[in-house]
């Protein structure tokens, strides 16, 4: 089983969203962690978020002061910082092929994938079992109805 990174994130209050955004910046920004080649598909992302999160970071602690417009700022950063984690977590996810380690070391939780549908059992088939009778089986006798 592969492991992914777990999009929890998503759906989250504005403290609990802050305090996760800022360890994956914190795992992010260091560049000991994870090599720039990470990155080379596409080298302007890291910037942007590592940007847009320190932005957020100033109007997040702005937005407790409870003013309706850095509220409605803080939200749109924190869109924003979504769609940027995603496409982050797709990036980490693709390298993690070959170096495993990087989810650990990226901040973000990660999670084993799971099978879709379980196994179940093989029945072994009966000998008493009868077999289809041409009539069961259509008019032709072949299987067919006609």
């Amino acid at each position: 089983m592969s492991q992914g990174i777990l999009r929890n994130y998503r759906n989250v209050p504005p403290t609990k969203f802050h305090a996760f955004n800022q360890k994956v910046a914190t795992a992010l920004a260091d560049k000991t962690r994870i090599p720039d080649s990470t990155w080379a598909a596409n080298p302007s992302l890291l910037q942007s978020y590592l940007a847009v999160s320190a932005k957020h970071d100033a109007v997040y602690h702005e937005s407790m002061l409870g003013s309706k417009l850095v509220i409605a700022e803080r939200e749109v950063l924190q869109s924003q910082l979504v769609i940027y984690l995603d496409e982050i977590a797709l990036i980490l996810e693709m390298a993690a092929v070959h170096t495993p380690d990087i989810l650990i070391a990226s901040g973000f939780e990660s999670v084993r994938d799971r099978r879709l549908h379980n196994r179940g059992r093989a029945v072994p088939a009966t000998p008493e079992a009868p077999n289809a009778t041409p009539a069961e089986q259509g008019e032709g006798g072949d299987g067919s109805a006609t």
